[in-house]
């Protein structure tokens, strides 16, 4: 029996789960739960393991590269990863995996999976009862069996039984999200299906129906993947030609147009997650209907999501459909009803150039934890904390002036032909254009304070720096 690629896309942003999920630290990469072990990736990845599958190939935006890897590698799993070097929807993405697939394996078949999906159920069986079908060259388009007539998803109608395939269905036809009232009526109908994004065909099934369909984007993300660059970790496109293709989802570009699309009825516990009410939803509640997690006490309280941080207590009072949400540098409060609406609050921070948007304070490294703790007009203050034997490298930096005081543990530092050991109390600067790297020597966290200054000119920023590293080192402080 052939076995399936499972191929994880990792684009999107979240931002409806904002404070969670920032710019540049998505929900997919964010744990479900505050005391889950995964993310929504490592989640993803981990459901389709085993006999069934090959290691998965991941398609991901350079700009979270780094995310990914470091993920993968804490869950010890081999896959093949491909980087995008500009966002040109789900289409290129599916289309650039399907060339690495057919490259090396022309009879592959691959399961297309979104990466920030709750699935509760046993859907790698359903996965298997398809392969026939995607094998015999067939798009099979997993539609969910609703619960409600939700507008915020798009609409797969049954065409009933299919000739060739028992365990298919014909496509009759596709709405993409329909106001309430034809919502309703779908629903009343009984033959529409919610299009959850999940899809299983041939590698050389999707390649031939870019070429027909859509051949810009197939000579765009054929020429990008023969020139791609090849790392330890991933290949990368090139970001020229990948950027020529157009940008379209999947669904839009192929699945609506082709005549090999067959509808695969899921019947699992399935939510996209796109909005905090889903987290209401998709948990286990408490005998008043709450949802909490962390350090919260709940009184006279009903039907909430109360999600806490490990940074400070939540009391709630006397609320009922409330939402509340904390993080290291922001909270969320709003009510169930209106968490579709948090996408405002996106674009008022985006307005106003607040930090909140693009990322947490704290953020986990492949070297350790990074944490902002202070931003001025030309400054900022971070701490590094470094795992036993990481290193963090610095490019040179032509606009930024670099101070390192060490905190705790022993570091090494190296820039150009300087060597030096940094114990507590001891200063390193990378001046403006400089590169150089840190490593912990110890076996416990090396912590580094760490200043970087913009761009001044050089008498001030002599001045400035002195100043700062005697102040650091306590020297000259009444």
């Amino acid at each position: 029996m052939n076995k399936i690629y499972p191929v994880v896309l990792c684009g999107g942003v979240g931002s409806r789960l904002w404070p969670l999920s920032r710019s540049n630290s998505p929900k997919q990469f964010q744990q479900v739960d505050p005391t889950d072990v995964h993310s929504f990736f490592q989640a993803t990845v981990k459901r389709h393991r085993g006999d069934l599958f090959h290691d998965p190939v991941v398609s991901v935006s350079t700009k979270y590269l780094p995310t990914v890897v470091q993920q993968l590698a804490d869950m010890n799993i081999n896959a093949s990863i491909i980087a995008e070097p500009v966002s040109r929807n789900t289409g290129p993405a599916v289309l650039a995996s399907a060339f690495h697939l057919n490259e090396t394996d022309p009879s592959a078949v691959m399961a297309v999976l979104p990466s920030d999906h709750v699935i509760q159920g046993n859907f790698n069986e359903l996965l298997a009862r398809m392969l026939p079908a995607a094998m015999a060259g067939r798009i099979a388009l997993f539609g969910i069996e609703p619960g409600y007539p939700e507008t915020g998803y798009g609409y797969i109608l049954d065409g009933g039984d299919h000739p060739d395939h028992p365990e298919a269905q014909e496509v009759s036809h596709f709405v993409e999200k329909p106001p309430l009232e034809k919502a309703e009526e779908l629903i009343a109908g009984k033959n529409a299906y919610w299009a959850s994004g999940i899809s299983l065909f041939r590698a050389d099934v999707i390649i031939s129906e870019y070429e027909k369909i859509d051949p810009q984007t197939y000579r765009a993300v054929k020429t990008a993947f023969a020139k791609r660059k090849t790392q330890r970790t991933h290949q990368t496109l090139c970001g020229e030609n990948f950027a020529r293709a157009n940008s379209g989802p999947t669904e839009a570009v192929i699945f609506e147009k082709t005549d090999q699309a067959v509808l695969a009825p899921t019947r699992v516990d399935w939510n996209d997650v796109g909005a905090w009410n889903a987290f209401h939803t998709i948990n286990e509640k408490d005998q008043n209907g709450n949802v909490l997690s962390g350090d919260v006490i709940c009184v006279e309280t009903s039907n909430s999501y109360v999600r806490g941080s490990s940074s400070k207590l939540i009391a709630t009072v006397g609320v009922d459909n409330l939402v509340v949400v904390d993080t290291d540098d922001a909270l969320l409060i709003t009510t169930r009803d209106n968490c579709q609406k948090v996408k405002s609050v996106i674009s008022t921070l985006q307005d106003q150039g607040r930090q909140e948007v693009v990322d947490h304070t704290i953020q986990r490294t492949s070297w350790g934890q990074f944490v902002r703790m202070e931003n001025g007009d030309a400054y900022r203050l971070n701490m590094l904390k470094l795992d036993p034997n990481a290193v963090i490298s610095f490019d040179g930096d032509m606009e930024m002036h670099r101070l390192f005081t060490a905190s705790e543990g022993e570091a090494l530092f190296k820039s150009g032909s300087v060597v030096k050991r940094l114990l507590p109390g001891e200063v390193a600067e990378l001046r403006v254009g400089e590169s150089g790297s840190l490593r912990n020597r110890g076996d416990g966290i090396l912590t580094i304070l760490e200043v970087q200054y913009d761009r001044v000119s050089e008498p001030a920023l002599a001045e400035k720096a002195s100043s700062t590293s005697k102040e650091l080192r306590g020297e000259g402080v009444a």
